[in-house]
Parts: structure tokens; C-alpha cells; sequence
């Protein structure tokens, strides 16, 4: 079956946006506030418009192999990086951090009551909240998938938000179910009616304005209206993604970072945690800081994927 050009070069900008968003030191905070608005559900819905039905037993053992070698193999450089700065600098902080990071599996600490001063994982928390998405939702009744979704939603929104952490990113997972049974939904659906754009896009809005979207902890301050707005954002970024697949350079380009976005990820995890823009930036400026942090995944990410091309044959 061929691929979906448009939702590859979806990922894609939303992988790029995931950079951008996790620089906080860029001079202009609404940016990553639009960003938070839509980015993270954005994966989850094209995932679920991906989902396929398996034995739930195939299915988790297949996610396992997927997310969790990359999850490891990602929290083993991060240490060994980790390490080499202990041994220069003497300061076991960030080594003693990060492997208890990699132990619990969460994205980042927050003012829930139980559990919420442990060190968090940055953005490898995706791969272990899309594992629980995914495996969840498999096993919900067909029939009810959309309804059972959104109520799991707003019970793991809750209590992930007031009330306890869990490891691995359990609750950020079932918050996310909203998105990937919306996605998968959405393969029903042959038009958008325009009532939906006008109450989605004014959802939207608001959500901006009112709310803040942050899937790791997870915190959606408008709960059911911040859904409706990151969904329609999303299908706004999708319609223009099929515009931009008719621009051969830039959509080969973007559909590229998509297709390779979980490597994309675990490499950008291993920039954000380990600090290496800011330690290549001599100027410390912001621009640079920012580009550096997106040329890294990007030259990794082409270089391991051209070696294991070279590997394979």
C-alpha cells in the first residue's frame, strides 16, 4: 500500500514544531503557546487514523519492540553522555537524574499531590504514552472505542492533573486516547461538515487564549473544548499538507522527517536532555541555539538512516 505522503509530512512539521516548542528560551513565548496548541495531539490523531486491529497480544508485544528499544537505546546514550560529564566535571546531578528519569518513564514533574518531584524523561515520554494509547485502545469495545475514549480521557486529565504521577507515562496515555480515537474515527468520515470548522476553529481560538495543552503531564485546561481545537488545527495542518505534497522539494523533504520521526524524536531527546546546542553555541545566541537544535536530529537522523540502508544490502 502506498503511503500517505500528506500525513508523513503532517509528522513531520509537527516533529519540527516539537523542536521549536521544547526551546524555551525563545524570545517570543506566544509562539510555543500556538505550538502546545495542537502539535502533540496532532501525532496521536494520524496515529490513530493509521490504527489497525491486532490480537492483543501481537499488538503489545510488537509495540514493545517498536517504542521500547528505542526507549532503551535512547536512555543509554543519554546516561553514557551523562557519565562523560561526570567524569569532566565532577557533578553526579545530572547522571544520578536521569537514571532515575529513565526508570520512571515520565515526561516531567508537576503539582499533582502524590508522586510529582520525580526527575522527568523530556520528550522520550511520547514513546511509553503512545505504547499505553495504543494498547488501550485496541482492547476497548469497537463499537464504543470514540465514547469509552473520551470518558478515559477526562478520568486520566483529572487525576494525572490533581491528583498522582504514574510512571511510564500511563496517564498522559489515556489522556491522549481522545485524539487516537478521534483519528481513527475520522477514516468514517467522507466530508467535514462546515458547522464543525466554524465551532472547531472558534474552539481553537479560545483554547489559545484560555488554555494550556500539555499532553506530559497531562494538563488541558479547557478539557473537551482544547480537544475540539487541537483536532480541527490538525486537520487544518493535514489540508496543508496535501499542498505542500505537491511541492516536490520541500514535501519530500518534510514527508522524510516523517517517515523517520521516531528516530527523529529519540535523537532530538538525547540533544534536549544533554543540553548539546547550547554547549555548540559559542555566541549563546537564540537563533543559533535554535537552529543548532534542529540541524542535529536532522544530519543524525540522515546519517543513521543511510547507514543502516548501507548495512541492510
Amino acid at each position: 500500500m502506498n503511503r500517505n505522503i500528506a500525513l508523513d509530512i503532517s509528522k513531520g512539521i509537527a516533529m519540527l514544531l516539537v523542536v521549536i516548542g521544547h526551546c524555551d528560551y525563545i524570545p517570543y513565548q506566544p509562539i510555543r503557546h500556538f505550538i502546545f496548541t495542537f502539535h502533540v495531539p496532532l501525532f496521536f490523531l494520524v496515529s490513530g487514523y493509521l490504527y489497525k486491529a491486532r490480537p492483543p497480544k501481537e499488538a503489545f508485544m510488537r509495540d514493545i519492540r517498536r517504542f521500547g528499544i528505542p526507549y532503551g537505546l535512547t536512555c543509554v546514550a543519554v546516561i553514557l553522555i551523562s557519565l562523560v560529564y561526570y567524569l569532566i566535571t565532577k557533578d553526579p546531578e545530572p547522571l544520578s537524574r536521569y537514571a532515575v528519569a529513565s526508570l520512571w518513564g515520565s515526561g516531567a514533574p508537576h503539582d499533582c499531590k502524590y508522586l510529582s518531584s520525580l526527575p522527568g524523561i523530556g520528550p522520550l515520554w511520547f514513546l511509553p504514552a503512545l505504547l499505553i494509547c495504543k494498547n488501550v485502545y485496541n482492547i476497548l469495545p469497537e463499537k464504543k472505542r470514540l465514547l469509552y475514549s473520551l470518558v478515559i480521557f477526562l478520568a486520566a486529565t483529572v487525576v494525572g492533573r490533581y491528583l498522582i504521577a504514574l510512571p511510564f507515562s500511563v496517564l498522559p496515555g489515556l489522556s491522549a486516547l481522545a485524539f487516537y480515537a478521534i483519528g481513527d474515527h475520522l477514516k468514517t468520515i467522507n466530508k467535514i461538515a462546515p458547522p464543525f470548522w466554524i465551532i472547531g476553529i472558534i474552539c481553537w481560538l479560545v483554547s489559545f487564549k484560555f488554555s494550556h495543552i500539555y499532553l506530559v503531564l497531562p494538563q488541558l485546561d479547557l478539557y473537551y473544548i482544547d480537544v475540539m481545537g487541537a483536532t480541527t488545527a490538525s486537520l487544518l495542518v493535514y489540508l496543508l499538507c496535501k499542498q505542500i505534497s505537491r511541492i516536490p522539494p520541500l514535501g519530500k523533504f518534510l514527508s522524510w522527517i516523517g517517515e523517520y520521526s521516531l528516530c527523529f524524536l529519540c535523537l532530538h531527546s538525547i540533544e534536549n536532555d544533554c543540553g548539546i546546542a547550547r554547549q555548540l553555541s559559542i555566541t549563546g545566541n537564540t537563533y543559533v541555539v535554535i537552529t543548532l537544535s534542529l540541524m542535529i536530529p536532522i544530519i543524525g537522523t540522515f546519517i543513521l538512516t543511510k547507514g543502516l540502508t548501507l548495512f541492510k544490502h
